[in-house]
């Protein structure tokens, strides 16, 4: 059964203030590594608050994909990738997907036992332009209180040009970071959090400091 109607949502989004290295990142090229920790601080959003109901608000912190706050507290991202990989930091009591206003996956969490993202994509590919509803429950929120994430397909030709840039990069760490520092210089956030956050990802030191410096950060204290 769908709730119709949430309580006052606060949607953050990571990350905030990583305009610094960490001794966990090996500065192999520090000109660059220095510039991308301070892309990722520059491109920090900050939260907005719904007013849907008279309840406290309730705080969702969704680091990927990467989202901005609209309308009455709803949070908005463009995708251009087909499966994105979901990185909420608070622990989740439900998540629902929805597709053209029907319920079309559904995680409860057991009692007492909150499910933790990251969360592979459950379903099938994201269609170019498609809408995509994501209703979030954290942990501390009440039945019925769900965070609206709507999440909208890239253009075709964006997508395209994603996959094969994801396929062009191969296991070449330098090349990863290198394609991320490019997507944050020319302002494109959505693609350098869909390759920070790529299960294609390379297990490398660099890459994987940098993904748990802004995992940990979250959207700041």
């Amino acid at each position: 059964m769908l709730v119709p109607s949430a309580s006052p949502l606060i949607f953050q989004q990571g990350l905030a203030d990583l305009g610094h290295t960490t001794g966990q990142v090996r500065l192999s090229r520090p000109p660059i590594t220095f510039l991308l920790f301070a892309w990722l601080g520059a491109w920090a959003a900050l939260p907005a608050l719904a007013l849907q109901g008279p309840a406290a608000p309730v705080a969702v912190c969704v680091v990927s994909p990467r989202v901005e706050a609209v309308h009455e507290g709803d949070a908005l991202g463009l995708v251009p990738t087909p499966r994105p990989q979901l990185v909420v930091i608070d622990p989740l009591l439900e998540l629902r997907i929805e597709r053209r206003g029907q319920l079309v996956w559904h995680q409860l969490a057991p009692a007492g036992k909150p499910f933790q993202a990251p969360l592979a994509w459950p379903l099938d590919p994201i269609a170019p332009a498609e809408v995509v509803l994501l209703k979030l429950r954290p942990q501390q929120a009440p039945e019925g209180a769900f965070a609206h994430v709507q999440l909208v397909g890239a253009s075709a030709q964006r997508m395209a040009d994603t996959e094969a840039l994801i396929r062009s990069l191969g296991q070449r760490a330098p090349a990863w970071l290198a394609a991320i520092e490019a997507a944050l210089e020319a302002g494109d956030v959505a693609l350098a959090w869909a390759l920070l956050f790529s299960p294609q990802l390379p297990d490398a030191d660099d890459l994987t400091a940098l993904r748990a410096e802004v995992v940990r950060r979250g959207c700041g204290d």
